[in-house]
């Protein structure tokens, strides 16, 4: 009898287990994603002060919760021509740079809730018109959405025309290394026509971020500086730039 009430009793354990993981893997992603976002072309880029008012009068957009668990997609080159425009995307239009720079941590640690990317889109013809899809993976696991871009002419393979999506992450993202993707559309057609990211580029891999609520906001002082993660050469120096900036940070936390 004694036996068999503890085979009953290891059969509950097992049940409640296997419906207590998956549940506490959820909770961890529960909190809706908050963010605001500005874009706009580089060379007609404001100064920090009239950014920063621009960002706080955008609507905060509420996302999915943060998705931390399985796996990602990784940018593809794609040989697909799509009917309704005339472009071969594999060739025609492409991504011939981006960079990535970190702007504010309130608390000093590394990891910071506001950050943008450059995009710089080149064209075989005069121009094209085209916007942007970004998304975050947290420490390699999928990738979530987080902002759009305004549209944007691109004139062939011009420097002036690349533009900037600006970014300050509110509420949903924890402390953590984050890759960054671009997807680019036709903003005529909305036509799927390329990916871009951290395999591609090295400074769209591995940005300390999180959002504002972990960087204590409260904080009397803000720091407030731009790191530029700028990679032309597809390196590694990307990388450890981040990482030395984030170890200092850490090191002054632990030194208060």
């Amino acid at each position: 009898m004694r036996s068999l009430t503890q085979k009953i009793l290891s059969a509950i354990c097992v049940v409640v287990a296997s419906i207590a993981t998956p549940m506490a893997l959820q909770a961890v992603d529960s909190t809706s994603a908050i963010v605001k976002s500005i874009s706009y072309i580089t060379n007609l880029e404001n100064d920090e002060t009239t950014r920063k008012a621009a960002l706080d009068q955008t609507d905060a957009e509420i996302l999915d919760p943060l998705t931390s668990y399985g796996f990602r997609s990784e940018s593809l080159p794609t040989a697909a021509v799509v009917e309704t425009t005339v472009y071969y995307y594999d060739t025609d239009i492409s991504i011939y740079d981006a960079s990535s720079t970190l702007i504010s941590d309130f608390d000093y640690d590394g990891f910071y809730h506001r950050f943008s990317v450059a995009i710089d889109a080149d064209t075989l013809y005069y121009e094209a018109w085209v916007y942007a899809k970004l998304y975050l993976s947290y420490e390699g696991g999928p990738w979530n959405y987080f902002a759009t871009s305004s549209d944007f002419h691109i004139h062939g393979d011009s420097e002036l025309d690349s533009f900037v999506v600006e970014t300050e992450l509110a509420d949903g993202y924890p402390p953590g290394y984050y890759d960054i993707r671009i997807e680019l559309y036709d903003a005529d057609f909305g036509d799927y026509l390329l990916s871009y990211g951290p395999f591609d580029d090295s400074s769209l891999s591995a940005l300390p971020l999180e959002d504002s609520i972990y960087d204590d906001a409260s904080s009397s002082v803000a720091y407030s500086t731009e790191i530029i993660v700028a990679n032309h050469g597809h390196g590694g120096l990307g990388l450890w730039f981040i990482g030395a900036f984030s170890l200092i940070g850490m090191l002054r936390r632990f030194a208060r």
